[in-house]
């Protein structure tokens, strides 16, 4: 599946979050892992926040009253300057991201960016009592579906999924976010599965060649440890590929029977160390038949 190049041209370009996609048939699976929202219980939190953000403090509002975002774009965004735009808060949770000692508040929300940057981006704030302060924006980086992880003497960290389809194909990512002390974060690119089963029966999407049946899914994610000794992630995730006939793909399109495709299950742990999570040895060999999280066919790089 590595040998997948990008596509020639986008013609549709779309954003699923992970978990909130109704079309993701791992949802149940992997909603659990995902910290719940903290919107509704840091409310004056959320105001404070959008208030130093939001041009002229003017703030959008659900018929309850309460603040979701700004009617128009926060002058650190990419499209500051767009009139029809604004910016949607989708995700609020508290830490201690930039040091053990220093209370945060992070904001995730979409608009104001375009699909380059994901249509998004997150800020993080320091917290003092009810006093905030706004450290950093980062363009791109979306923080709507995450777990907050934290190694021995570490800041918090962000465990997070993201998907990025363009057309037939559909990528699912888990990545590592940190942030410094001075907010700025940093990302770490640790699985992605590519899913290519909206050309089903075997034709290119883009120039009608022969191509292989390809499907991949994140099934489940968990946090332990490794041993005792280091935290671990474990994924599940299956894949499976199958190079039909001819025949099959005339019936598929013919009579929109589908390929069969038998797709294989596999454990995949990462421990951490070095600031990072890292392939145990006993699961590098499955993941050579996904694709490299670090190569350029990445479409999103946050």
């Amino acid at each position: 599946m590595n040998n997948i190049g990008k596509p020639k041209c986008i013609l549709a370009i779309f954003m699923l979050a992970f978990v909130g996609s109704p079309e993701s048939n791992s949802q149940s699976k992997t909603h659990s892992f995902f910290d719940v929202d903290e919107t509704s219980t840091h409310r004056a939190l959320v105001t404070n926040a959008l208030e130093q953000i939001c041009p002229e403090r003017r703030l959008s509002r659900d018929a309850g009253g309460n603040a979701t975002g700004c009617s128009e774009c926060p002058r650190q965004t990419t499209e500051h300057d767009a009139k029809d735009l604004n910016w949607t808060l989708s995700r609020a949770f508290t830490g201690h991201f930039t040091s053990v000692g220093e209370n945060n508040f992070v904001l995730s929300g979409l608009g104001c960016e375009d699909h380059n940057a994901n249509f998004g981006g997150t800020f993080i704030f320091t917290v003092r009592g009810s006093a905030l302060k706004l450290l950093d924006y980062r363009s791109g980086l979306i923080t709507e579906t995450c777990h907050k992880f934290r190694a021995p003497g570490s800041p918090d960290m962000l465990v997070c999924t993201r998907e990025w389809g363009a057309q037939v194909r559909l990528w699912s990512y888990v990545y590592l976010v940190k942030f410094r002390q001075d907010g700025e974060s940093e990302v770490q690119h640790i699985f992605e599965v590519l899913d290519v089963s909206r050309q089903p029966c075997g034709i290119d999407f883009y120039d009608d060649s022969d191509t292989t049946v390809q499907k991949a899914e994140i099934n489940s994610l968990s946090l332990g440890d490794s041993g005792g000794k280091r935290p671990a992630l474990v994924i599940t995730a299956r894949v499976g590929e199958k190079n039909p006939s001819d025949e099959e793909r005339r019936v598929c399109q013919q009579e929109q029977k589908p390929i069969p495709l038998t797709l294989k299950t596999y454990r995949l742990e990462f421990t951490f160390e070095d600031g990072g999570f890292r392939p145990s040895s006993e699961s590098k060999d499955a993941l050579k038949l996904f694709p490299n999280p670090d190569s350029d066919e990445n479409p999103w790089l946050p």
